[in-house]
């Protein structure tokens, strides 16, 4: 008992302020994509984790699934990404026009151009290699999908939006009443209504963050199976063509869903009581928008890592 004690304190004391999906939505984004991969392109993702791990992480390597979540694994230590994980598209039905060619400030769209840039070879980014530019896309790709990751409406995308009625064991210890909206939506894919209660349908470990590894792997039977599950619901051909788009498309995509439906179905009240209406819509948009990064992570390596579809 006192040593799962330390293991949930050290876990709260490394907390990342924010993040876009939780670690199991990452794993479960990259679940769905290495089940569309190519054998040449799963080869040559294997192969660029595993040179990544001996450059950063070789005494807790990443696998596949779990190298999406590096890029919240280390925002601690990596301050100068943190503006890389979203962009402030602020709160009207259209957005803002998303300009051409390169961006003023650093954001998810200018992040995923960047790193694709690494990738391919056209890009030159001083202490990024392109192994993890590679993992970088993994997360970004996640991050661009989660509604309000796209969304600003003064409260630092739900931040700063207080909700009563969040019930699990990371809001109980990160909050004194309740979480945030944000925290909400990192979430939402397995959210559940409860007994009044925004609870969840099955849980995350807990882990000390500085060991972040090791609670991705005690997650992989559960992420497994739940990525079965989101499979079958939302097929890739439920979406159409998931070879195309482009970020901007993406963020203007994860934008409409955060002003109708994130920000515009919220009930009226500080702080926020979701309900059962409200929780059930935010768990089906956030299963598919989960489905579609994945299947957009798997065409994004397909082109890179086997350019002939063999």
């Amino acid at each position: 008992m006192f040593r799962h004690l330390i293991a949930v304190l050290a876990f709260v004391s490394m907390m990342p302020f924010a993040r876009a999906w939780d670690p199991l939505g990452h794993m479960l984004a990259m679940k769905i994509a290495c089940g569309e991969l190519t054998p040449k392109a799963r080869a040559e993702l294997d192969a660029a984790v595993a040179r990544f791990n001996a450059k950063e992480n070789p005494d807790a390597p990443y696998d596949a699934v779990t190298a999406g979540c590096w890029m919240d694994d280390v925002r601690g230590r990596t301050k100068e990404f943190n503006e890389w994980h979203y962009v402030d598209l602020p709160f009207t039905r259209e957005g803002t026009p998303i300009p051409e060619g390169t961006r003023e400030k650093p954001d998810v769209i200018w992040a995923l151009g960047r790193c694709e840039g690494i990738v391919k070879g056209v890009v030159d980014e001083p202490g990024i290699d392109r192994d993890e530019a590679m993992v970088m896309l993994l997360h970004l790709v996640g991050d661009i999908h989660q509604p309000l990751h796209a969304t600003e409406r003064s409260d630092s995308g739900g931040n700063r939006l207080p909700i009563a009625n969040l019930k699990d064991v990371e809001a109980d210890l990160l909050f004194s009443k309740g979480g945030n909206l944000h925290f909400f939506w990192d979430s939402a894919y397995r959210r559940e209504f409860q007994g009044g209660e925004a609870a969840v349908s099955y849980f995350a470990p807990l882990f000390p963050r500085l060991t972040p590894v090791t609670g991705h792997r005690e997650a992989r039977a559960t992420v497994d199976r739940e990525a079965a599950k989101i499979r079958k619901k939302y097929p890739p051909e439920s979406f159409g063509d998931v070879r195309g788009g482009d970020p901007a498309a993406w963020a203007l995509e994860s934008h409409a869903l955060g002003y109708d439906l994130a920000y515009g179905k919220l009930p009226d009240g500080k702080p926020v009581v979701l309900g059962q209406s409200y929780v059930d819509a935010a768990r089906t948009c956030a299963e598919k928008r989960i489905a579609l990064a994945g299947y957009r992570i798997a065409a994004l390596l397909n082109r890179f890592l086997d350019p002939s579809g063999k």
